[in-house]
């Protein structure tokens, strides 16, 4: 555990230049479980320049050599499934259910993107002039930077990584201050775990407030991915626009659930439990509105109560508990 406490760069695990240190808390004892030395922009220039270095010879690595690292990587995650899950219900406070869906969803990003080097085809198109031809090839983009997010930290934040490795870029993380972990300092162990070379995956962690916008307005990133709310969404597109950088932005959602008249009431009803409360309802697919025709509306609302009424609150890691924490204080009081 204590090498989660550093910055993960140019493949070591390195103490951050910040004089600040961020509080990794689990949501459901509040016991602290890590402080970790922040990084500064010093950490940041080190991380983007190691990601540029390493990203032109990974480029040149042949697409056979690229998708037996990501099987290697599949593999090292089946055999530490046990300290993953452990990390996703004591960091972010999923529950045991979730963490599991979690891990085999992250697991199945992976797999799909092991097939993406053998899928970088190009195009050969007519010319206008004679005897020509024109050719349209597909080159990585080079350095990505990832802003992880706390709610679905490793999959979200796997989403975001592992394709861009199997297309030929390089990546900067920089996770969510919830989950430091799962988000971020995790996926760089499991990457470099697999043997993928170093500097190809590089973590910094620190508050928004300090790196936050020399993350994404740093000349070397070509894109900025990032999944969380709407309104920091806006302002990274904002702050990514001035240097004509490409963002990919997944926000917030605002989700609704229709029952009409011919609906298997019972079975609507479960699934509006578990689409509202899955995860503490702290997810973008989360349902906000439920709209059910009057036909069906009491017996639909009836068995609403009924299935929340059993539903289990507490302790995420017992297998039966179906509703954990929230994620911090903030997120209590909003409710």
């Amino acid at each position: 555990m204590d090498q989660f406490k550093n910055q993960f760069i140019n493949g070591q695990w390195k103490k951050g230049s910040s004089e600040k240190e961020l509080e990794d808390f689990n949501p459901f004892t509040a016991e602290i479980l890590l402080n970790i030395s922040s990084a500064n922009e010093e950490d940041l220039d080190e991380a983007y320049e190691a990601a540029k270095n390493a990203q032109k010879k990974w480029a040149l690595t042949t697409p056979a050599e690229k998708q037996m690292l990501f099987v290697k990587l599949v593999q090292v995650m089946q055999e530490q499934k046990e300290e993953i899950i452990d990390w996703l219900i004591k960091e972010s406070g999923s529950t045991r259910l979730k963490a599991e869906l979690e891990f085999q969803s992250s697991i199945s990003i992976i797999t799909e993107s092991s097939s993406f080097p053998h899928r970088m085809g190009g195009t050969i198109i007519q010319s206008n002039y004679p005897n020509k031809e024109n050719r349209v090839y597909r080159m990585p983009k080079g350095v990505i930077g990832v802003i992880g997010p706390w709610n679905f930290p490793l999959h979200l934040t796997m989403r975001s990584v592992a394709p861009a490795l199997a297309t030929g870029n390089s990546v900067v993380i920089k996770p969510a201050s919830d989950t430091p972990v799962t988000s971020g300092l995790l996926v760089g162990k499991l990457f470099h775990n697999a043997g993928f070379p170093d500097g190809l995956v590089n973590v910094v962690v620190g508050k928004g407030s300090e790196i936050g916008d020399a993350f994404v307005e740093h000349p070397t990133p070509k894109l900025i991915s990032f999944t969380g709310s709407t309104e920091v969404g806006k302002g990274i597109g904002e702050k990514a626009g001035k240097t004509l950088k490409e963002v990919a932005l997944e926000l917030g959602g605002n989700n609704a659930m229709i029952v009409l008249k011919d609906a298997n009431v019972k079975e609507a009803a479960k699934a509006a439990v578990f689409g509202k409360f899955f995860h503490q309802g702290q997810i973008c697919m989360a349902l906000n509105r439920i709209i059910v025709v009057q036909e069906v509306y009491d017996e639909f609302v009836q068995s609403f109560i009924d299935y929340t009424s059993k539903l289990k609150t507490g302790n995420p890691n017992q297998n039966d508990t179906f509703i954990g924490p929230l994620i911090n204080k903030n997120a209590i009081e909003r409710i």
